[in-house]
């Protein structure tokens, strides 16, 4: 049997369906991967920068945690697991630049590894602790099944059902959630809100860990994931016979055949390719457009003069939200604002010297640094909004009634995670295990999750 295998989107979705169809090589499946630019890696990749030629720059610092267990097996598919740097220790600064971090403590179980941390955690008072914990034995309780039946309830009316007051929203829940689920804390769906609490903390002890790469994130996509990649590819026209599709125009006139198509790209360009009459036959083009998309603001900045010690912190006081240092010195940095939407049209200039005035109310080291120079990056689709209500428009990867050999990959289809690295990797994974059932193949690719550990279980999760 020989059959070929199309994947459009060369970005964390279409990586990983192709590594895992790859698999499959030897039983006759062959898969080619186009991506449009002329590096892999997509909203999760590095651009080169304008500025200084040769230097990649990442389009936003993205981390990952100890609970992305189909990511980080992608990394391993890759042979990049070595890249990615972990820390036990997630540091939060005040306005004041006062350091209040949060730990788990080795080798001890989930949820007490962090109970010493979040007993000695400063910058609530004792009284806001007390009220966190509380909350985070409900979300225990409450379980993974139960938290499904929550998609459609903002994580604004569970917190405040379970006495947050809006202080502790703002020193604790917000410097997570904001970053982790591209959406305002009480916006969100209380279904993902919680899952990112209950698989990062209260789970398992590896869960909250947090990873960054230490190479430009470009770097962990340089091995291609399939004998087949076509960079500088762009696919002009889906050619359709019936309900199939049979083949794919390149804009360079080139035409390959296809047996079956994953199109991995976001939802906006894969409605461009679908004519309207296939659209209106297969019902996961039918709620597309009531995702709502979702910009994030990547800003990187270089001073004079080294001011930042720590690798990374979470910012309670914005406008920047998280920072990442850069380089060995601490000269250069990362800053990021997740659910950036009044940011698309403030001038560079000023933003820069927002975020500058941030820095050096943060370090000390930073009070006489003059910024050399900035590089604004924003991401106006960066994701979808897991408001409530969202699961229900997110279309499946597998094909149902209308055509039948088209397979979606996106963070946005449904993966029962967010729109993160690791919910583009599922989807890439179960795009794979649709497409090999199809072709006789039963294999699965998707991996489960951490396990929850046992005082976790008896505490209900």
């Amino acid at each position: 049997m020989n059959k070929n295998v199309l994947i459009v989107g060369g970005g964390l979705a279409g990586i990983a369906c192709a590594a895992a169809l790859e698999s499959l090589r030897p039983r006759g499946i062959h898969v080619t991967l186009l991506e449009a630019r002329h590096a892999l890696g997509g909203r999760a990749g590095s651009f080169d920068d304008p500025e200084q030629s040769g230097e990649l720059l990442d389009n936003c610092q993205h981390v990952l945690l100890g609970c992305c267990t189909n990511l980080l097996d992608l990394y391993s598919r890759l042979g990049v697991r070595d890249r990615i740097s972990f820390y036990r220790r997630v540091h939060f600064l005040d306005s004041r630049g006062r350091k209040h971090d949060l730990w788990g403590i080795k080798n001890v179980p989930a949820p007490l590894h962090m109970g010493l941390s979040m007993a000695l955690f400063s910058i609530l008072t004792i009284k806001e602790r007390f009220a966190v914990a509380r909350a985070m034995l409900a979300m225990l309780r409450l379980g993974k099944n139960s938290r499904d039946k929550l998609d459609a309830l903002p994580f604004g009316q569970w917190l405040d059902a379970h006495h947050q007051s809006p202080a502790i929203i703002k020193k604790f829940y917000d410097p997570v959630l904001i970053s982790a689920l591209n959406e305002e804390s009480r916006d969100a769906s209380a279904k993902y809100a919680i899952q990112v609490f209950q698989d990062a903390m209260l789970a398992h002890r590896k869960g909250y860990r947090v990873g960054l790469p230490n190479c430009p994130l470009g770097a962990l996509y340089e091995k291609s994931p399939c004998s087949d990649l076509r960079l500088n590819t762009r696919v002009e026209e889906l050619l359709f016979t019936n309900d199939r599709i049979t083949a794919l125009k390149l804009r360079s006139g080139e035409t390959l055949d296809a047996d079956a198509v994953v199109l991995a790209t976001n939802h906006h360009a894969v409605q461009r390719w679908i004519p309207q009459s296939l659209q209106l036959s297969d019902p996961r083009f039918r709620y597309l457009d009531k995702l709502e998309s979702v910009p994030i603001l990547g800003v990187h900045m270089w001073f004079d003069r080294p001011v930042m010690k720590l690798p990374f912190a979470a910012l309670i006081d914005g406008p920047l939200q998280w920072l990442f240092r850069k380089d060995a010195e601490g000269r250069a940095l990362h800053g990021v604002i997740s659910a950036s939407r009044h940011w698309t049209n403030i001038p560079k200039e000023e933003a820069l010297q927002q975020f500058t005035a941030q820095i050096r109310s943060l370090f000390k080291p930073a009070r006489n640094a003059q910024l050399m120079r900035g590089v604004i990056v924003i991401e106006k689709r960066a994701t979808f909004s897991p408001k409530p209500g969202a699961d229900a428009y997110r279309p499946s990867q597998a094909p149902g009634a209308g055509i039948e050999n088209l397979f979606l990959a996106g963070d946005y289809t449904h993966t029962h995670w967010p729109a993160t690295m690791e919910g583009a990797v599922r989807s890439g994974y179960l795009a794979a295990e649709a497409l090999a059932q199809t072709l006789g193949f039963d294999i699965p690719f998707l991996l489960p999750d951490l396990p929850t550990q046992w005082p976790a279980r008896l505490l209900g999760l």
